[in-house]
């Protein structure tokens, strides 16, 4: 009977709850000559197959009312289902689905979304793999002896003399598969094709046959072919006993196909796709291992958790095909540095197992198992600071990034996984308030300092109905006529107990935790309405400036937000300016042209903050409704002695120029500095050499002074 009439006899049980994938199986089955049987759930499959015993069945783990899995080992629990394929389909690619489908009872799996070419492939190949098991299991004796049925076996079949293993009779199969012609083959022994087993070894397996112990040997071993090459294969080894004519009758199945389905599956459980690391389950896993090793010896464990500092930032600035690509350079510069580096390489001993995992986004982990002195961590951790902040050169963008590095040690922090990695975790974070571009190591002090923020986090949820937020102002010197022009406006958190706290302490938190949506909100209509107030007594300001978060301009609703608050407080567009990161502007252009075109149409005016510290162009400024950049103040602090930042001013004053924008030079202390950017033409400077940030009351104080400076 050939391959074709078998398939059309065959019967298919199709599972599955989505009628579409059910639909397009039936197509693919049926074109392959397979008659479909179909159920929408686990319940129906089985009142299907005590009606009408199919040839195979493909059951979806994930359905209502009793899912693959269940269903799966009720089948294997009827006694008609032992024998009948189950090919499960999933959804899911982790190795746990994976595993418990075969506790299941499940024959083989495939994922979703399937490739149906192939699949109706697969069937058919499984279907006459069940079947030959079948027909082996029914009739041993007569299929071994029937020439007929052993040549056209879709298995491989190696019949050979019981005490001499030399082969007396192969199939088609085996021959197409080793490469041997038949008179060729018949000369070698079994053992000699298979690599794996000796000669001794087999001759074991036939005496326990002969023994009584069980009737069969199965083996998952290799097969050698005549070039040379091997493949992997499942082996049935079987004694066929006729009065003195005893033979050992071998069935392959060549399984290289499972097996590369296999290890494609544990590739996309346990690594990376982007990076090609191994992922935090994997990592993990090793991690854990590496621990039950420490507790034996005296050696150390370190776990260094690390961070890309302002990784966000260049994402939203230059896309995330950029930033993927730097992800994928950052994976690379780490694998070379743990493979046999020689400056890495003097401070560990050969014993010391490296090993590196991209964790999630744009964390990374290393750990170093079997070190003796927990230095050695912080010695590593310098180098990877050096190596990964060399300049990189992506899609035509040469960037340079820092990392914040966290380390634990085991046992000393901790003996188990999860605890290390959270203190590691712990420790990166703070190497990241200490001004990034370092590591830190883990102490218990820095457990107390979270919970310290936890609170920090309740008491800020309350201070906006609390009433304990307050805007201050901060100058903007006009320099050509020493008088003030305008203000940016700042908001301060006046704690019952700590007074003001820092805004590097709680505006990143708000930012976080979501708050910085409402909290902008309301410092927009606070600086509104206090324009608006001083106004009214006579006192003038060009603007007001008040910064956009990128929360807020993510905000479908900014600007009719910003509308009804100008509304309410009846003041006029023109005198509000909106400042905006590099960063929030260059994410989605498209998109922010719109929200940019919306406001400028309202009359509100635009500023671009802290500029030079992102990753924009002119040819991309030029596509934005703006009025104005503001000079970052880590270009002014050192101005007058640093001739690189010196530079970089002339060169945004330029820019500025170019596209017809206002410039607002930030950070202003010194004379020096001021003299500087009067020298380069800025109209406007900010900075503590006028005002700090005061509050309301005492900003109206200096509105109310005819000059600021003497020109």
């Amino acid at each position: 009977m050939s391959n074709q009439s078998q398939s059309e006899t065959a019967l298919a049980l199709i599972v599955d709850d989505d009628t579409t994938v059910r639909i397009v199986m039936r197509s693919v089955l049926e074109s392959h000559g397979i008659r479909v049987n179909e159920a929408g759930n686990g319940i129906e499959a089985l009142q299907s197959f005590d009606e009408e015993t199919p040839d195979i069945v493909i059951l979806d783990i994930e359905m209502p009312k009793k899912n693959g899995l269940e269903a799966c080992a009720d089948i294997r629990h009827h006694p008609k289902g032992k024998l009948v394929p189950i090919m499960m389909s999933t959804g899911m690619d982790d190795t746990k689905s994976i595993n418990h489908a075969y506790e299941a009872g499940a024959t083989d799996f495939a994922v979703k979304p399937l490739n149906w070419p192939i699949f109706g492939h697969r069937i058919r190949y499984m279907l006459q793999a069940a079947r030959a098991i079948r027909e082996h299991h029914a009739a041993q004796q007569t299929a071994i002896r029937l020439g007929k049925v052993i040549e056209s076996s879709s298995n491989e079949i190696y019949i050979c003399d019981d005490h001499s293993l030399k082969l007396q009779q192969t199939n088609r199969r085996a021959r197409t598969n080793t490469g041997y012609a038949e008179t060729d083959i018949n000369k070698l022994t079994l053992s000699q094709l298979l690599p794996e087993l000796s000669e001794n070894q087999l001759k074991e397996i036939v005496s326990d046959l002969y023994s009584g112990e069980y009737n069969e040997q199965l083996l998952t071993t290799t097969i050698l072919r005549k070039n040379g090459t091997a493949y992997p294969a499942e082996l049935s080894l079987q004694l066929s006993r006729e009065d003195d004519n005893n033979l050992l009758v071998g069935i392959a199945q060549d399984i290289t196909e499972r097996q590369l389905a296999a290890n494609r599956m544990r590739q996309l459980a346990y690594y990376d796709t982007l990076t090609g690391l191994p992922n935090r389950q994997l990592f993990t896993e090793q991690l854990e291992k590496m621990l039950e090793k420490t507790n034996e010896s005296t050696n150390k464990i370190a776990v260094l958790y690390i961070d890309i500092d302002n990784f966000k930032r260049i994402n939203d600035s230059l896309g995330h095909r950029i930033g993927d690509k730097l992800l994928q350079e950052i994976a690379a510069r780490l694998n070379t540095c743990i493979s046999g580096n020689a400056s890495i390489a003097r401070h560990i001993t050969p014993e010391t197992e490296i090993a590196a995992s991209r964790l999630s986004g744009d964390e990374f982990a290393l750990v170093l198992d079997l070190i003796e002195d927990p230095a050695i961590a912080g010695t590593v951790a310098k180098h990877l600071l050096n190596v990964l902040s060399r300049p990189m050169k992506l899609h035509g963008h040469e960037l340079v990034v820092t990392l914040s590095i966290g380390i634990a040690v085991a046992p000393v922090d901790s003996d188990n996984e999860e605890s290390l990695l959270k203190h590691a975790d712990t420790a990166m974070h703070h190497a990241k308030k200490s001004g990034k571009n370092t590591f830190q190591y883990y102490s218990s002090t820095m457990n107390s300092m979270g919970r310290e923020r936890l609170q920090l986090e309740a008491e800020l949820r309350r201070a906006l109905e609390r009433q304990e937020l307050t805007v201050f102002y901060q100058p903007q010197v006009d320099i050509q006529t020493g008088k003030m022009a305008s203000a940016e406006a700042l908001v301060r958190w006046n704690h019952p107990q700590h007074g003001l706290v820092s805004p590097a302490q709680f505006i990143p938190l708000a930012e976080e935790m979501g708050l910085i949506i409402d909290i902008g909100a309301w410092v927009l209509n606070q600086a509104c309405s206090d324009l608006k107030t001083w106004q009214a007594k006579g006192l003038s300001l060009e603007k007001i400036s008040v910064n956009l978060s990128s929360l807020q301009f993510k905000q479908s609703d900014l600007v009719s937000q910003t509308r009804k608050i100008l509304r309410e407080t009846k003041l006029e567009a023109k005198y509000l300016e909106l400042e905006l990161t590099e960063s929030v502007i260059m994410n989605d252009a498209d998109t922010t042209i719109e929200i940019l075109q919306a406001l400028k149409e309202m009359g509100v005016r635009l500023s671009v903050d802290d500029f030079g510290t992102g990753y924009s162009s002119l040819n991309y400024l030029s596509k934005f409704p703006l009025d104005e950049l503001k000079i970052d103040r880590s270009f002014i602090v050192d101005v007058d002695s640093n001739s690189h930042n010196a530079s970089i001013v002339t060169a945004i004053v330029a820019m500025a120029n170019s596209l017809d924008l206002d410039l607002v030079a930030e950070g202003v202390e010194t004379e020096s500095q001021l003299a500087f950017v009067r020298e380069q033409g800025v109209r406007l400077v900010q900075g503590f050499y006028f005002s700090k940030p005061v509050a309301a009351e005492e900003f109206k104080t200096l509105l109310k002074k005819h000059q600021l400076i003497a020109i």
